[in-house]
């Protein structure tokens, strides 16, 4: 690994934590006004993304993914400063917890394209695997520190001070971004078709290639019923075991110690030669963690419970995640990486709002039996 993805790995893994935190306290926030305006919130992020992202993915692949993610980093800061300012001066309420996050929302649609495929800019193909599961790994250990750490800021500070920090921590990517030149950095396209027919010629090579149609179609269903739990379930579990926003940020860290462990060594050793078969393993064992976490009766129990998912959804991630960015031509890296994100964030708009009709011991059950239906497909292939 050479010294420039080191820093831009700095770089990028300090604004995790901002972000965890300003999920987290969105979330705590809309549940105490009610489950309804928490998924309507969590929509709020999702839903500008479902419609922006294949024009992020296009803008992406014309101007350069890095030049993108310069923009969208100074654009998000400082939408968080001023969201904070408004926030201190008229209060919590779902309108500003909606705004907030279609502001997030927002910019994350052209961000998530430009900031997925930013790691092959600065390592070559044969050191990707190690390189993203470093990335993951560094994005872990901020999630983990962030889990227990956005329930104190939310008892201490609130919703502005998770927008301040935030706004900080992309103030830093910013500059890291600036500074840094990737060795491996994309051109801007000289030539340059209107926005459907390069968004369209994207779709041509998913759905053209086998192994990219695959990854998106498990991809979609794991992401429907596994992202919830940890948005939305936590939260309506935690208060209806009248548990506190610590406890429920201890249950989230759960989750993110057993993703660590499993990227740590991914970076340490690589993946398994069959990417597919650890990958339904992976999601076999997430289900497990899922159906425990409706079933736990106490902090400790859930916690175990959400390790258990986040081993799981780990070898998931770290196996087909790799195989995905390295299967896309460089002419479409971020185009394709807006495909995959695309089909995290649609199909998670509907099985969002969906699980919060249910009681979330029974929405809990529902994310469980489709995350081990994508595990049997993967086995299957």
């Amino acid at each position: 690994m050479n010294r420039t993805y080191y820093g831009w790995l700095a770089g990028s893994t300090l604004s995790v934590l901002g972000d965890t935190a300003l999920y987290f306290a969105l979330g705590w926030a809309a549940t105490g006004i009610g489950p309804q305006v928490a998924a309507l919130v969590l929509t709020g992020f999702t839903l500008p993304r479902a419609v922006l992202l294949l024009l992020g993915g296009v803008l992406g692949d014309r101007i350069g993914p890095r030049r993108l993610l310069l923009a969208c980093t100074a654009i998000v800061g400082a939408c968080c400063f001023l969201l904070a300012l408004v926030v201190g001066i008229r209060g919590v309420s779902a309108g500003l917890l909606l705004a907030t996050s279609i502001t997030v929302g927002t910019v994350d649609a052209f961000a998530l394209p430009a900031a997925g495929v930013l790691a092959r800019l600065f390592v070559p193909d044969d050191q990707l695997p190690r390189a993203m599961a470093m990335q993951t790994s560094a994005s872990q250990v901020m999630r983990l520190a962030g889990g227990p750490f956005s329930g104190v800021l939310v008892a201490t500070v609130g919703l502005v001070g998770a927008l301040v920090l935030d706004g900080l921590t992309f103030a830093v990517q910013f500059f890291v971004l600036l500074i840094l030149r990737p060795p491996y950095d994309v051109p801007p396209q000289s030539e340059r078709p209107s926005m459907v027919r390069a968004a369209l010629d994207g779709l041509r090579v998913a759905i053209g290639d086998p192994v990219l149609r695959m990854v998106l179609g498990v991809v979609a269903l794991v992401a429907a019923f596994v992202l919830p739990v940890t948005s939305l379930c936590v939260p309506l579990l935690a208060r209806s075991h009248a548990w506190t926003a610590g406890q429920a940020g201890f249950v989230v860290a759960g989750n993110v110690c057993g993703s660590l462990l499993v990227t740590v060594l991914v970076a340490r050793f690589g993946t398994f030669a069959r990417a597919g078969l650890a990958g339904g393993v992976g999601c076999l064992l997430g289900a497990v963690g899922i159906a425990g976490l409706a079933l736990a009766p106490s902090v400790p129990a859930a916690v175990g419970a959400t390790l258990v998912q986040g081993l799981g959804v780990g070898l998931f991630a770290s196996h087909l995640a790799p195989v995905f960015v390295r299967s896309t031509p460089r002419s479409h890296l971020t185009r394709l990486q807006s495909l995959l994100s695309l089909v995290q964030t649609v199909p998670l708009i509907a099985s969002t709002n969906l699980l919060a009709t249910l009681d979330v011991r029974h929405a809990l059950a529902v994310a469980a039996a489709a995350t081990a239906l994508a595990g049997v497909s993967l086995l299957r292939l």
